[in-house]
């Protein structure tokens, strides 16, 4: 690291004088662009810095989560993906048990503060989830009932 900073040392200083700033200030600057950083071939790329972010997050209840498993349990159903069925349990033994992600079938974005209740949250696999959040042309985000149908066109036209 220090043959780095040594190798590096105006950029290195420029860096510091930015956060120094940044701190002084109450604004946090970006960094200059660090020349280098992805290989000729470009097979590997520098990564690990350490960077300040400051973002705008809704806030989210984390007892939700686990009220929304109890939740499930206490009614039999088993814990598993409500979109694909995947069962965490099933696939890592022990190390799935009692685990799946929660996610708010409307995101927060949209509603805005508000109080939410546990049928406004879906149990999803880390996938799922994902695919829920993930944005296509015209699209801020998708439901799990409309990822499922999705899952099963795509299905029925690979038959």
């Amino acid at each position: 690291m220090i043959q780095t900073f040594l190798s590096r040392e105006a950029e290195m200083l420029q860096a510091a004088e930015a956060i120094e700033d940044g701190v002084g200030s109450g604004e946090l600057h970006l960094l200059p662009e660090q020349p280098d950083e992805v290989d000729e071939a470009g097979a590997s790329a520098v990564e690990g810095r350490l960077l300040v972010r400051r973002a705008l997050a809704r806030e989210r209840n984390p007892k939700l989560r686990s009220m929304k498993i109890q939740h499930v349990q206490r009614m039999g159903a088993p814990l598993q993906c409500e979109v694909c069925s995947f069962d965490f349990v099933k696939t890592y033994g022990e190390l799935g048990k009692d685990y799946i992600e929660v996610h708010h079938v409307t995101p927060l974005h949209a509603t805005g503060v508000r109080e939410t209740k546990l049928d406004e949250l879906a149990c999803l696999c880390a996938n799922c989830h994902r695919m829920c959040h993930r944005a296509g042309q015209g699209e801020t985000w998708r439901t799990p009932a409309a990822l499922r149908r999705l899952i099963q066109e795509v299905s029925s036209q690979d038959r």
